[in-house]
């Protein structure tokens, strides 16, 4: 009896190689992927769902999560996925996983594609 296993071709979170870094060339992070995992651990959690949200940082859309990171990339990657990120920071919720940050943080490396 043979088995036949199939894969997608698609890289949902950024590899990371046994030498410690990411290899963004081959993580393929489309905005659809990033805005669900920031909606699940950002918008979700009421923090940063649009209306009255903290500050500036409303993460309720597409449009105005790639709004903030093009105004406010610097403070972003500090605090969401920076190495010394205090991101979530509501009442016992995990931090993103680091694999969580690197894919996040591709996706921002390649311009925040959409596809």
């Amino acid at each position: 009896m043979s088995l036949l296993f199939t894969a997608a071709c698609k890289n949902e979170q950024a590899p990371s190689p046994v030498s410690g870094g990411v290899n963004c060339d081959v993580a393929k992070i489309t905005t659809s992927y990033a805005l669900a995992a920031i909606q699940t651990n950002c918008t979700n959690r009421g923090c940063h769902p649009g209306g009255n949200a903290p500050a500036v940082a409303d993460f309720s859309t597409a449009t105005t999560l790639k709004a903030y990171i093009n105004t406010h990339r610097s403070t972003f990657e500090l605090r969401a996925i920076g190495s010394l990120a205090d991101m979530p920071q509501s009442q016992g919720f995990p931090p993103l996983s680091q694999g969580m940050k690197d894919s996040i943080a591709c996706w921002i490396a390649h311009g925040l594609p959409d596809q």
